[in-house]
């Protein structure tokens, strides 16, 4: 089933992997502000590979002081849970084991804030391993009239000699009638056998016998009904072990004297057993699953089919099929009292003949009228004898009740009648919702994807108005088209083209001098060196220039005399007026009508000669 109440260690434990035994108790605060009574403890291994076994001990605060005084997680215990007295027991887990159940009148008290306190058993492993295990507890419906106490007999003193089948015996007197409700064997990898019972006088009540022992198959043994152990009895417990080289599971070879301890390789000799104080009728008191309890008689009226142990409820169906089973019916209350017994009862309902008597059985019917007898129901009716499960009933909210007949006014059965339905869009999501709208016609309106129900985008990272699930450029567009694009190179357009390139050499003007270094007296124009001050033309700086207002290109000075030859023998102003301009033209060759400055132009004249000049 599920659990009422769930705990789970507040962090995963490191069994380390020395292989050795780890023994380790855990506290868990219950905090519960009133006493529980519980019908079962089961505990859920976080590893079921390294747990060995748990004890659950019901705890007062003494495991939560040791706790508070260690560092770490948990504390480490070899025995019990080191408070100095042995714990009452009120559950435990070893693999196979099934948890305890506390049926009927009987609970197991959780006084309000006490501690459950589990000691963790871990096998050794050679390996580093985790758990992190959790206890459920399930907590009683009905009243609790008896509380579980647990005793356990121990003897600490054990020693198994090697190389022998040991027999070794314990008793117990018990000082009270007690009802017995589960007992729980517990030994280790030597133990061969269990034997339990009660004796008085050669009087035996068989107990628990478990003649192949097996460690892997340890459980809180019920007998089927609860078991009475009179006072004055006594308790035989006798268990054997076999410390002998034969046993496989010998821990020790050669076989060595074993002791008592915790630990798997040493020995236990250990015996609770749970029951409450005897009450009488306590032997007819099931312990197994409930619902294995019933009518087994195919034909009493209330016969089960799943019902496996017949609890005396058979009953028997009067003249209108309405079937009683047998009781102490109390005239007072005029209802049956099933805790009463059918020798202490003056009206039991037992078979036919006895509840067929009007004066026995004031309830039984001889004549029937079927219907529905509620006076409650829409179709009530009152001449009806016998209810025959037809009652119907208005809902209380908008049905009305007309002949017998309910009127169903919330024709969409949404809680709100007919009258008061109001039509439009029921949606949240939708742009026309209505919080006031009851029904939903279908006129919901929504927004177009990516956008709010006013047509603005939900999402427009750079504001142009274009959703950013739709816009191929979250930010901005350059000059030539590119996103987020920082506009074309300087001195180029979008193309790669040079803005400016009079030479049409494909470097841009801006850029032909950087790497040109002129000498001095010359300045760098369309990545050539051109003079600062070249009267003639000739390409002479005439800083440098034999015959400064002459166009001499060839600087010829046959007499050596620094003046050149075209200055020693013309006449600058003859020559000059005797030569003709032909044409003006780029450098390109494309004809020059009007004067253009900041380029280059050359002067074409009727001599052959051609003159490159830079125009400001």
């Amino acid at each position: 089933g599920i659990p009422d109440a769930v705990f789970t260690m507040e962090e995963e434990y490191l069994i380390e992997g020395n292989n050795q035994d780890d023994y380790r108790v855990f506290v868990f605060e219950t905090n519960f502000p009133e006493d529980k009574y519980l019908k079962s403890i089961e505990i859920i291994p976080g590893n079921y590979a390294a747990v060995h076994h748990v004890l659950v001990n019901i705890d007062d605060g003494a495991c939560a002081a040791i706790d508070a005084s260690t560092p770490e997680y948990g504390y480490e215990c070899e025995s019990g849970f080191c408070t100095g007295e042995i714990p009452q027991l009120s559950a435990g887990y070893t693999p196979g084991m099934i948890p305890p159940l506390w049926n009927n009148d009987v609970g197991m008290l959780l006084p309000a804030g006490a501690d459950i306190s589990i000691q963790m058993h871990y096998a050794p492993s050679p390996i580093d391993q985790y758990d992190q295990s959790s206890v459920n507890l399930f907590f009683k419906e009905e009243p609790v009239l008896r509380e579980v106490e647990v005793t356990t007999i121990v003897d600490t003193q054990l020693l198994i000699p090697a190389n022998e089948v040991y027999e070794h015996y314990v008793s117990y007197e018990i000082e009270e009638d007690i009802s017995l409700i589960s007992i729980l064997p517990h030994m280790h990898l030597i133990g061969k056998s269990w034997l339990v019972y009660a004796e008085n006088n050669g009087d035996t009540i068989p107990i628990i016998s478990i003649p192949e022992w097996d460690f892997n198959w340890q459980n809180f043994y019920q007998p089927e009904y609860m078991l009475k152990l009179p006072q004055g009895y006594t308790l035989h417990a006798y268990a054997v072990y076999d410390n002998t080289s034969s046993n496989p599971l010998n821990p020790n070879n050669p076989p060595q004297n074993i002791p008592w301890c915790d630990y798997t390789t040493c020995e236990m000799f250990f015996l609770p057993f749970s029951y409450v104080p005897y009450q009488e009728g306590d032997e007819n008191i099931y312990l197994g699953n409930s619902e294995d309890l019933g009518c087994t008689d195919p034909s009493a009226c209330n016969y089960s089919s799943e019902a496996i142990i017949d609890d005396g409820s058979c009953g028997v169906s009067d003249d209108c099929g309405e079937c009683f089973i047998p009781c102490c019916f109390n005239t007072n209350t005029n209802n049956c009292d099933y805790s009463v017994g059918e020798q202490d009862c003056e009206y039991f309902w037992a078979d036919f003949d006895i509840v067929s008597d009007p004066e026995q059985n004031i309830f039984w019917n001889t004549s029937c009228s079927f219907g529905c007898t509620d006076l409650q129901a829409c179709n009530y009716n009152s001449s009806a004898t016998d209810d025959d499960g037809s009652c119907v009933y208005i809902d209380g909210i908008c049905d009305s009740c007309e002949n017998g007949i309910i009127i169903d006014n919330d024709a969409d059965n949404d809680g709100i009648c007919d009258g008061d339905e109001l039509e439009g869009c029921t949606d949240a999501l939708a742009c026309n919702y209505n919080e006031l709208v009851t029904n939903d016609d279908g006129s919901c309106e929504y927004a177009e994807e990516y956008y709010d129900c006013d047509g603005i985008c939900l999402n427009d990272t750079d504001n142009d108005g274009i959703c950013d699930e739709i816009d191929d450029c979250l930010g901005e567009i350059d000059e030539c088209g590119v996103c987020n694009g920082n506009g074309p190179e300087e001195y180029y357009d979008c193309d790669g083209n040079c803005l400016n390139d009079l030479d049409g050499d494909g470097i841009c003007d801006e850029l032909e001098c950087f790497s040109v270094l002129c000498e001095e007296w010359y300045e760098c124009i369309l990545g050539e060196c051109i003079c600062l001050s070249d009267i003639d033309f000739d390409e002479i700086c005439d800083e440098y220039d034999n015959c400064v207002d002459i166009f001499n290109p060839d600087q010829i000075d046959t007499n050596n005399d620094g003046i050149g030859d075209e200055c020693d023998y013309s006449n600058i102003e003859d020559y000059l007026q005797n030569r003709k301009l032909i044409q003006i033209t780029d450098l390109l060759g494309r004809w020059i009508n009007n004067y253009i400055p900041n380029q280059v132009l050359l002067y074409h004249y009727n001599d052959g000669t051609v003159i490159k000049s830079f125009k400001f």
